[in-house]
């Protein structure tokens, strides 16, 4: 019996030298887990943070791209607004002609540019229906009832060398700045146009 005796010893003691190591194996596998759960946990969090941090800035960038492209489609639509008031302007050109304002502006232009031009020999053109508005010129002045403009004349030198535009589209493009500026603060309630 000696023998079964140790043979049940050494088995005793192998079989608590193995529920040892059994439970710290245990032991470790459950430290394991607990530190793989909470890397886990870190590494959920980071990537909550990351999203949170992608759609926070894709927002951001949409928003920023939305309010670029209102920006955009406000000022085309205000910019076709004044140019369609400009268009409108030189379409009422034409009611603007029977005015005794135009009569004045034109006879007063013509009076104007002829001095200036004096003494050379002048050529006055103007629209047909404008040629007896014009006020008593030299008799060296030869007019010419060719002008193809909506109003007002163009005064020059014989040789053509000095002239004087003051055709109302001409003069209206001149002022083009200015008349835009008054129908944007007209229309839109301000002083500027981008």
């Amino acid at each position: 019996m000696g023998i079964d005796k140790l043979t049940s010893s050494l088995l005793k003691e192998a079989g608590e030298e193995a529920a040892k190591i059994v439970e710290a194996a245990e032991w470790h596998v459950k430290k394991m887990r607990e530190d793989a759960h909470s890397s886990e946990a870190a590494l959920k969090s980071e990537a909550e943070k990351e999203v949170s941090k992608l759609l926070a800035e894709q927002r951001n960038e949409r928003l920023a791209w939305a309010r670029l492209e209102a920006k955009r489609v406000t000022s085309e639509a205000r910019e076709d607004a004044i140019n369609n008031a400009i268009e409108d302007i030189f379409s009422s050109l034409k009611e603007i002609k029977k005015s005794k304002e135009y009569r004045d502006f034109l006879s007063r232009g013509v009076s104007d540019a002829v001095k200036e031009l004096s003494p050379a020999q002048l050529r006055v053109h103007v629209a047909s229906e404008d040629k007896n508005l014009l006020p008593k010129l030299p008799a060296d002045c030869k007019v010419h009832a060719d002008l193809d403009a909506l109003g007002g004349a163009i005064i020059e030198t014989q040789d053509g060398k000095m002239r004087v535009d003051m055709t109302l589209e001409t003069l209206l493009e001149h002022r083009r700045d200015d008349v835009r500026k008054l129908i944007s603060a007209e229309l839109f309630g301000d002083e500027k146009k981008k």
